[in-house]
């Protein structure tokens, strides 16, 4: 199908099924799992519709228990730990055929004026010398057929510019494991939540392939088994999904069968709008 930013959010946006119960459904296609991010958005679409309007998600902290089955719905419980003056807290538990598969707690914040600084944003790699996530995909499907189930080749709803290049062979290893892309959603978005959802579901897009980047291997090599374990989200400032945003990813460190990845969302002026952080199991079978 051909799957537009529309059809997207209606998957993000889960639908409300009883106090506190909401019900999402998958996005469509040939993955062998659910893909991380979609859970990621619908756990925080749900926590957003029991806070209040002026209350904005500044946290998540996430944690993927168990790979999420393609064929059956996902229903999230959240439940109200607390509402302050200007924090609101929520824990999110996702499941499906009555086990757990997911839980975050997400935290919601009144906005307010402060202190204020950043780091200095990386040179971004311009979009010109990037190719297309479809082209990507395209040329890979090509040279590996096995791995149609990845990513839809008609997949609409976003704009993608990466720095990745076609190739079945694995890269070889960086002394600083990076990567990049840009995206923005294809359309417009009428609801500022709506730009949240977009930016969480794209958080964990590649990110855990980021610390491969040191090694000869990748996702996709047959011998490697690979899985986010937990995932945390910051939202420093409103931002808008529809216009660019560059997505820049590193790996400090990884040992004992774990890479952490960290992750930082800036606008093209620079600013830096939203930060994240991921621990994921990379073993090589032997």
């Amino acid at each position: 199908m051909n799957f537009d930013l529309e059809q997207l959010l209606q998957h993000l946006i889960v639908k409300p099924i009883g106090a506190g119960l909401y019900r999402g459904h998958n996005l469509p296609g040939e993955r062998k799992a659910v893909f991380g991010g979609q859970v990621v958005a619908q756990a925080l679409s749900a926590a957003i519709q029991t806070v209040e309007s002026d209350r904005q998600p500044h946290s998540l902290h996430c944690h993927f228990l168990r790979p999420g089955n393609m064929a059956v719905p996902i229903d999230f419980t959240v439940v109200v730990i607390r509402d302050g003056g200007s924090f609101s807290l929520r824990q999110v538990t996702a499941l499906q055929n009555d086990k757990i598969i997911f839980l975050a707690t997400i935290s919601f914040q009144k906005p307010e004026k402060g202190l204020r600084h950043q780091q200095t944003a990386p040179t971004m790699t311009p979009r010109e010398e990037m190719i297309s996530e479809i082209a990507f995909w395209k040329q890979v499907q090509l040279e590996r057929p096995e791995l149609t189930y990845l990513r839809p080749a008609n997949f609409t709803a976003l704009d993608i510019l990466s720095r990745f290049r076609p190739g079945v062979n694995a890269p070889e290893a960086l002394k600083d494991p990076q990567q990049s892309f840009w995206f923005r959603a294809n359309g417009n978005i009428s609801e500022q939540s709506h730009h949240f959802l977009i930016v969480a579901f794209q958080s964990d897009l590649l990110f855990l392939n980021t610390a491969f980047h040191a090694h000869p291997h990748t996702l996709i090599d047959p011998q490697v088994q690979a899985a986010s374990l937990d995932h945390c989200l910051w939202f420093y400032s409103e931002m808008d999904a529809s216009e660019w945003l560059y997505y820049d990813m590193h790996s400090p460190v990884s040992d004992g069968g774990r890479g952490l990845n960290h992750g930082y969302f800036y606008t093209e002026s620079g600013r830096l709008v939203a930060a994240t952080a991921q621990e994921g199991l990379m073993r090589v079978k032997k």
